[in-house]
């Protein structure tokens, strides 16, 4: 791991062109002129002057299986957060459940009925909507939906079907008076780059360069002579199709990442023209080439080419408190807030002058693999929140919590039969209203199960637990099994229960009763996402008020 060394430079003040009288009458001119041409949504132009103050909304789910569930408790859920102090909330769409296919293009209904029901539900109780366009993971279908965002480099039948897909989301939000914006994030698309080193030098991978368009930007921007050099390699470069993609071990990858760069900036300037003012969370963090350089040393590589984000009004940016800072390190609230000062500085120095929004403002973060990274002491997290105010009103337009309410990594899809029996193997059982809410009810003898075992990893680590909720007239048995562990429980009325099954592999997930019960809310999980602000079941912790003091300072 290395400790980055951020450039810091003076606090940027955002303009406010209403400090001069005649700057603000010749911008208000040019306003009414861009919106009469159609360049700007309305509501962007108004909400430029509010500073966000987001929450990523999943209601009672997250935001894999959020937009196939029914979200019963939307209109509570949407007033605690702004009574918290919010003014926005984020909503993250996963590309292929909103749609399904590419070739041909399809589109799935449900989910945005879902759309237009949280945009107004949002508006009602005053909050803003901010979308995360085009998010990587989904259940829809069981193979992986991360590969479509490969093969928008290969195929552009698949990018036109994205650019397809961003249209019509633009379409649907912007005739909502409470939409704000929207950005895609480098997150997202960074799967190509994970598995890029494994075509090799042979003819897969010349084919493969060809294909994705890296050829062509190294026969626009360096000569063979120049190449080969960085290549290194025994058998020189003779024409441009003779080049492979490197390995990530070696110094020419940064040719890689450069490409890479730029394809992220041209796929954002396309999508842009479907979807005006479309911004990107950028990467921050610097890539390591480990041992590439002509000394064995670490080559760093740094994004700063995306930061711009083309022709949107700000820059997305993820910002976590271990960024720059030692493996390692636990960090005070005075040593954390001066590393954010000199992130965000670096990025304004090279996104010219741009405010930034922080869709993820992560001053904790327990997500298992990143164990050695920085972290801000427990006890110093309040301090860290209610300190950053100068940061933030110097640098950012706003900011966006991603864990407004903790969640479990629940691969359960449909799990509260929003859609039916969908993803469900049914024998016996039916989907029915109960109590305000669909709910499977099974009856003697029925079971429900699900295949899940692939799609939730470390069984084997950490202890699993089957969560539901579940209703009966009478005493009812229900019999809950997932690999060689199975667990009875008696249902005597409306109760919900946390199964612990312990460490163990499984598949499928089962149920079974031996009288007419209801199931409703059911999660698996063995990681519970943390951000301290409010527990599984909607109990407050400990940096809520911390949390709400920002939001009241951030006007």
């Amino acid at each position: 791991m290395y400790t980055r060394i951020a450039r810091c430079a003076p606090a940027h003040q955002i303009f406010s062109p209403s400090t001069h009288p005649i700057l603000h009458a010749l911008l208000c001119r040019l306003l009414t002129l861009s919106l009469f041409l159609g360049m700007f949504h309305p509501m962007q132009a108004q909400a430029a002057e509010e500073y966000w103050k987001a929450a990523t909304y999943t209601s009672d789910a997250w935001v894999i299986n959020f937009w196939n569930t029914e979200s019963d408790h939307m209109d509570e859920e949407l007033a605690q957060i702004r009574a918290d102090g919010f003014n926005s909330i984020i909503l993250v769409l996963p590309w292929r459940e909103f749609q399904p296919e590419t070739v041909p293009v399809s589109y799935n209904s449900y989910a945005f009925q879902k759309l237009e029901r949280v945009m107004d539900a949002a508006n009602e109780h005053g909050l803003g909507v901010i979308l995360r366009l085009g998010y990587a993971w989904d259940y829809y279908e069981d193979d992986s939906s991360a590969l479509r965002f490969r093969e928008m480099l290969r195929e552009t039948k698949v990018r036109e079907a994205w650019l397809a897909y961003a249209k019509k989301v633009y379409e649907t939000v912007s005739a909502h008076g409470n939409f704000r914006g929207g950005f895609i994030t480098w997150e997202d698309m960074w799967n190509y780059v994970e598995g890029s080193g494994e075509f090799g030098r042979g003819e897969a991978g010349r084919l493969e360069a060809k294909k994705i368009g890296f050829q062509d930007y190294l026969k626009k921007h360096y000569t063979l002579r120049k190449l080969n050099n960085i290549f290194e390699t025994e058998d020189p470069f003779t024409k441009y199709d003779d080049i492979y993609i490197p390995l990530r071990s070696h110094s020419a990858y940064q040719l890689f990442f450069e490409f890479y760069d730029d394809w992220l900036n041209d796929l954002l300037a396309s999508t842009q023209r479907v979807f005006p003012g479309l911004s990107m969370e950028v990467r921050l963090d610097w890539d390591v080439l480990s041992g590439a350089g002509e000394d064995g040393s670490d080559l760093m590589f740094s994004h700063e080419s995306t930061y711009s984000c083309e022709k949107a009004d700000f820059t997305c940016a993820m910002y976590s408190v271990s960024m720059g800072q030692a493996e390692g390190a636990w960090l005070t609230a005075e040593q954390a807030i001066l590393g954010m000062t000199k992130e965000l500085s670096h990025v304004r120095d090279y996104n010219s002058d741009k405010p930034i929004f922080i869709d993820q403002l992560l001053y904790m973060d327990e997500t298992e693999g990143y164990d050695s990274n920085a972290r801000l002491l427990p006890s110093q997290r309040g301090a860290f929140l209610t300190g950053i105010t100068d940061t933030l009103s110097a640098y950012t337009n706003g900011y966006g919590i991603w864990t407004y309410r903790n969640y479990g990594n629940n691969p359960v899809y449909n799990c509260q039969f929003a859609l039916g029996k969908n993803g469900w193997d049914v024998d016996g059982g039916v989907v029915t209203e109960h109590d305000g809410s669909r709910m499977m009810r099974l009856a003697n003898g029925d079971s429900i199960s699900q295949k899940i075992g692939h799609r939730i990893g470390d069984k084997l680590s950490h202890d699993n637990h089957i969560r539901f909720t579940a209703d009966s007239d009478e005493p009812v048995t229900v019999r809950v099994t997932m690999g060689h562990e199975s667990r009875e429980v008696t249902v005597d009325g409306r109760q919900t229960f946390d199964l612990d099954l312990g460490k163990l592999n499984y598949s499928i997930l089962e149920f079974t009763a031996d009288g007419e019960v209801w199931l409703d809310n059911i999660q698996v999980y063995n990681f519970v996402q943390d951000g301290q602000l409010y527990d599984m079941d909607g109990a407050p912790l400990s940096c809520l008020d911390s949390m709400r003091t920002l939001n009241a300072q951030m006007q």
